[in-house]
């Protein structure tokens, strides 16, 4: 297909890990593929050239005389009068969009940030930074197509990333469990109505990040009139997580060949939406499942900033390994043990399910965010029932049970499953097609 020389616009509140990692990872695709493409950040760490900072029009320094200086202590001393109270939140919701009502960037100043008026405009992940009245704001001057991608809930919620059991977003968060305070009990419908309007009269489209979130937006009240909602899977460059280095990956984490490794990652173990404690009980009934001689071969390696304290009840010989940040050698981590197991219990992704199949290696876990269309049992892996650890054990116990030979297609099933709806390449395409039409 002739490339078209589109101009792109992709935002995010950073560009590493997890949904800001995921937005850069389409940024770089687009810019291989010939694109005119800058991805506009609150905080810049990586050295990317389309990567650029949104930075305020600096104003000139002006000394303030006498009288200036007195007004200033004057409304310094009515505002310590009366404080404004505070919403208290349950944080598991991760309710951190709360305004959307402020205006915090100027759209006029984006454009000059980026040298171009933008054909397309992608939205990721972009809390404390900008809002849905930031976005239509910069859809007005650019008159650029929006879309939105739920690397998270929060682009159809009234301010809630996680939703749980609540189904507030399908009617338009009348009530909210995410606010247990009293005061700003009617935040959440403020803001829902808010981006609704926004949604709408920027005629925003949206992206799904999974095939979990593809039906939460299709029943969401803001999205479910979009005719089709594409699906993007976690954005994977196969070109660094493949399974070219299964054979020697063991060697360099100094793992034993004849031992089966069970891998789970996360950046905060202890965060109660990634299940730590299902996967823990999981292990508990594995263990009373096996042999003597199958019990010594398994051990457990854990990967994040921290643990949760049932780390120690692990009946498993096991290991911490502090969260990685190197692509590389997290490729090579995944190519070096036998199962990946996401124990999400409410998730949008997460990216490692994706990664860890294109590493070829099989993944169980949970039915909940990418596992619902990636993980396939009896394909490669094991989708067990949510918040069911008799069955998340069945699965781990499955892959442990496998010959070399089914092991093997296990494998190689895992790998053709992200080059053919995660890879980099599958994805573009579908975009490509969606800004040709």
């Amino acid at each position: 297909m002739e490339q078209v020389k589109k101009k792109i616009l992709l935002l995010s509140s950073g560009d590493v890990n997890g949904a800001y990692e995921a937005v850069y990872r389409l940024a770089k695709h687009f810019v291989s593929d010939g694109f005119q493409v800058k991805m506009l950040v609150k905080n810049k760490t990586k050295s990317d050239d389309f990567i650029v900072a949104y930075t305020d029009v600096p104003k000139p320094f002006k000394r303030k005389n006498i009288l200036e200086l007195l007004l200033l202590k004057i409304k310094q001393k009515l505002k310590k009068q009366e404080p404004t109270p505070k919403i208290k939140f349950d944080l598991n919701y991760d309710f951190i969009s709360v305004d959307e009502t402020s205006v915090n960037v100027s759209a006029e100043r984006i454009v000059d940030l980026i040298g171009f008026t933008p054909d397309f405009i992608y939205s990721g992940m972009t809390d404390n930074f900008m809002n849905s009245t930031d976005l239509l704001n910069l859809q007005k001057v650019t008159k650029a197509q929006v879309y939105t991608i739920t690397v998270d809930m929060n682009h159809f919620t009234g301010g809630c990333h996680f939703a749980w059991d609540c189904k507030g977003y399908i009617n338009g968060c009348n009530t909210c469990p995410a606010i247990l305070s009293e005061f700003g009990k009617d935040l959440a419908k403020i803001n829902f109505d808010i981006k609704l309007k926004n949604a709408e009269a920027g005629k925003f489209k949206i992206l799904a990040g999974s095939g979990w979130t593809l039906n939460q937006a299709k029943e969401s009240k803001i999205y479910k009139n979009q005719d089709v909602i594409l699906n993007v899977n976690s954005l994977i460059d196969v070109k660094l997580f493949n399974n070219k280095n299964r054979d020697i990956a063991k060697r360099i984490f100094e793992l034993e060949d004849h031992k089966f490794y069970i891998l789970m990652g996360c950046q905060n173990a202890k965060a109660k939406r990634k299940g730590f404690e299902y996967l823990v009980e999981s292990l508990k009934i594995l263990e009373k499942n096996l042999s003597a001689d199958e019990k010594n071969r398994v051990e457990v390696i854990i990967v994040s900033r921290d643990v949760s304290e049932s780390f120690d009840e692990i009946p498993f010989s096991k290991k911490h390994i502090d969260f990685i940040k190197d692509y590389r050698l997290l490729a090579l981590l995944y190519q070096s043990v036998n199962v990946f197991v996401n124990s999400s219990i409410e998730d949008s992704g997460p990216l490692m399910v994706s990664e860890a199949l294109a590493c070829g290696t099989p993944v169980v876990g949970f039915d909940m965010g990418v596992v619902n269309n990636m993980v396939i049992t009896g394909f490669n892996g094991y989708k067990a029932m949510l918040k069911d650890s008799v069955d998340l054990a069945k699965g781990i116990q499955t892959i442990l049970e496998l010959t070399t030979e089914e092991y093997k297609q296990y494998s190689e099933n895992a790998v053709k499953q992200v080059e053919q709806f995660s890879s980099m390449k599958a994805v573009g395409e579908i975009l490509k097609n969606e800004m040709l039409n």
